[in-house]
């Protein structure tokens, strides 16, 4: 038995759409055709539309392109999988404009450029040299994916923190501790 079939399944009762996919077409002159690998071209161009949270037909083909072009492996072509990968990852930021869009295309390509980097490293594809440079390049595209995502984060949740500030009285001979107290271990965590 295989193990995934020891997991549980998780059903995609999450509140999003299935993913929406890509196929290429063609590409002539280093501009790329996209089409739907399933649905009727209208019912895909729909789902793209909301995987992208937009109405406009002219963001969803620069998406696609900025997409295409991320997804371009070193010495190969762009990946029907790759891009449709990206999709996915958009379609969880869930973009509810343009913007938010924007900045899910952009974590995705990060994501793509930052996985071909890791596998420049771990794959033997570079000489000993190159391998610093490939590590620090890789690291930074990891970090600069982080930073999409916060910022995601607080664009829909906002930016600012929450205090909760508690009176206490502590009458003469009294202490007061301030911080954490974990009664198991007895220990003050501040």
């Amino acid at each position: 038995m295989s193990r995934s079939k020891n997991l549980p399944s998780t059903p995609r009762t999450l509140g999003r759409p299935p993913p929406v996919a890509v196929t290429i077409t063609g590409i002539q002159g280093n501009v790329a055709a996209f089409a739907s690998p399933g649905p009727a071209h209208d019912v895909w161009r729909r789902q793209l539309k909301t995987a992208l949270g937009t109405d406009s037909d002219a963001f969803v083909d620069m998406a696609l392109h900025h997409l295409e072009r991320a997804a371009r492996m070193p010495g190969a072509g762009p990946s029907d999988l790759a891009i449709s990968g990206a999709l996915a990852v958009i379609a969880a930021f869930a973009p509810k404009n343009e913007v938010e869009a924007a900045l899910a295309v952009q974590a995705a390509g990060i994501h793509m450029v930052s996985m071909v980097m890791m596998a420049r490293i771990g794959g033997g594809h570079s000489v000993e040299r190159r391998l610093p440079p490939l590590a620090a390049t890789a690291a930074k595209l990891v970090r600069a994916f982080c930073t999409a995502v916060e910022t995601h984060r607080r664009l829909r949740v906002g930016g600012e923190q929450k205090i909760t500030v508690q009176h206490v009285t502590v009458n003469e001979g009294g202490q007061a501790i301030v911080g954490s107290v974990n009664p198991q271990a007895g220990q003050i965590e501040r």
